[in-house]
């Protein structure tokens, strides 16, 4: 066991809890995890995805956490596409710099949760899509997707975008989002994750509640664990 990627269909969608909670599903069994974002933008003084992560995972015990740096290479402050925050801080994101962090954190853990930037194809750089860098570290990928109207076409193109790369991928997991449960919507939402893996014919892991306190949800989170973990040793 060492990476997977987990990307989203777009922007708040729920990656950040999903990273962080299946972190804390895999260190509460014995596996040496951690976390990384490659780039994150929109950062403030506020806690960061890692910080978020790092309260979802639990406590690491007498282990010590790895460094800032390597967990997460590239902060800006603008909220926008990672070449655009760069470049608007007279900065570039360079690829080798994210793949030595990476190995670094790779050679001290069984699992390194990398949680993206955006969606799949999200630029770093004027020539380097997010998912050619996976592509091309060979990490698998997880999917999430918030669970709402729309979002199967979402889905479905990402899900084109990540195999026409020939990266695996590991496996879907829908999330319920805040303003998004109201009775007239509740047959969409159900049939969200059965039409998704009826087309794509790819493992739908399970369907992430809306969690009042995500910091509470690893009860809730424990069957997408489960269905993780399960077809992570089987890959």
């Amino acid at each position: 066991m060492k990476g997977v990627f987990v990307t989203g269909t777009g922007t708040g969608v729920g990656k950040t809890v999903v990273c962080g909670l299946l972190a804390g599903f895999l260190r509460a069994r014995g596996i040496r995890v951690t976390t990384q974002k490659w780039v994150e933008t929109g950062a403030t003084d506020g806690p960061s995805d890692i910080d978020v992560h790092r309260r979802l995972m639990g406590d690491p015990g007498p282990v010590p956490e790895p460094p800032p740096a390597d967990r997460c290479p590239y902060r800006f402050s603008l909220p926008a596409s990672p070449h655009l925050a760069a470049a608007r801080e007279g900065r570039r994101v360079d690829p080798a710099v994210i793949e030595a962090a990476y190995r670094r954190l790779a050679e001290t853990h069984d699992a390194v949760l990398v949680e993206g930037a955006g969606g799949f194809l999200v630029p770093l750089s004027e020539e380097l899509l997010t998912g050619d860098l996976v592509a091309r570290m060979g990490l698998p990928v997880l999917l999430v997707a918030g669970n709402r109207l729309g979002c199967v076409n979402d889905v479905l193109l990402t899900v084109e975008a990540v195999r026409r790369r020939g990266v695996p991928l590991t496996g879907i997991v829908f999330n319920r989002l805040p303003g998004e449960g109201d009775g007239t919507r509740a047959e969409v939402q159900a049939d969200n994750p059965r039409i998704v893996a009826e087309i794509t014919q790819a493992p739908v892991l399970g369907e992430v509640p809306l969690l009042s306190d995500p910091a509470r949800g690893a009860e809730a989170f424990a069957a997408v664990g489960r269905a993780f973990l399960e077809r992570w040793r089987s890959t």
